[in-house]
């Protein structure tokens, strides 16, 4: 068995309306907490490139893969960054959450581009691989959120089973990020279960039972639900000073054979007693 930890962490966009919560009094802190933890695999969501450029600078021991959503690979990105001493990547790409995924994109009346960015990843010392896919759904469109599930469906068993090098061999899968949504809710039914089912446009909890995939579909579970042992809230959301209940839209997703061992919604704060983001890090300790 081989023991890897990951974590995903939105670290908010650096927003000048911040104030006392601006970007360059939140950069070390996220940093810090980062280190502190020492996932395997850190994939953030929200940064842009100067953002991304501070994390590389904090974190120099992690190799840091993923462009931006606009078309000159600026804009948010969904890096993924992973511990160079214990695992290498071996291959990486983004694509976009649109009806044409090769384009830089917004589909599905989008507020703006939505991205997934995946690496491949593999031990250092070993054989064991591991597909990582990070991704972050739009925050208004009930649709595209939908379609975005769908969509990464369709797309992350196809990247899986391209394997390494011609290999025929599937790796384990973990997708994490900003889902904008919680359990239970269309997108999360569609990546766990299926096809989902018909919801109200703009509601994103139902109570109707999903479609089953076919029997070749990637099998996708929430490793919140699957863990031996859950700490921290139940919910991934702050307003930097409190957090915001019931609103849990972080997600790490796993795939057979991963077993989940722990997982957690990490509630430090900094040294000014304030939450580093908006959102809440999560942080899962698997097995393969």
């Amino acid at each position: 068995m081989t023991a890897i930890r990951v974590l995903s962490y939105n670290v908010r966009y650096a927003n000048r309306g911040d104030h006392h919560d601006a970007w360059h009094d939140r950069r070390d802190a996220v940093a810090r907490l980062v280190r502190f933890h020492r996932p395997d695999v850190a994939a953030f969501q929200e940064p842009l490139p100067d953002q991304r450029d501070d994390l590389r600078e904090r974190l120099p021991k992690y190799e840091f893969v993923g462009r931006g959503r606009e078309a000159d690979g600026e804009g948010e990105g969904c890096p993924v960054a992973v511990r160079s001493d214990r695992w290498e990547v071996t291959e990486s790409d983004t694509f976009w959450l649109s009806e044409t995924p090769e384009e830089p994109s917004a589909g599905w009346d989008a507020s703006y581009p939505r991205i997934a960015t995946w690496g491949r990843v593999r031990a250092v010392d070993g054989d064991a691989r591991l597909l990582v896919v990070n991704t972050h759904f739009d925050h208004v469109s009930a649709h595209a959120r939908r379609e975005s599930a769908r969509l990464l469906r369709e797309r992350v068993p196809e990247i899986a089973a391209a394997g390494e090098g011609g290999s025929d061999e599937t790796p384990p899968v973990v997708l994490v990020g900003d889902l904008n949504c919680t359990p239970g809710s269309e997108p999360h039914r569609i990546l766990v279960e299926g096809d989902g089912s018909e919801t109200d446009e703009g509601s994103e909890i139902g109570d109707g039972a999903a479609g089953k995939p076919p029997e070749d579909a990637l099998a996708l579970r929430d490793a919140a639900t699957e863990a031996d042992l859950r700490y921290g809230p139940e919910t991934s959301l702050t307003d930097f000073a409190r957090l915001i209940d019931g609103r849990r839209i972080d997600h790490a997703l796993v795939s057979p054979p991963v077993s989940v061992d722990t997982f957690a919604t990490l509630a430090d704060r900094d040294d000014r007693g304030r939450y580093p983001s908006d959102h809440l890090p999560i942080l899962a300790r698997l097995s393969m």
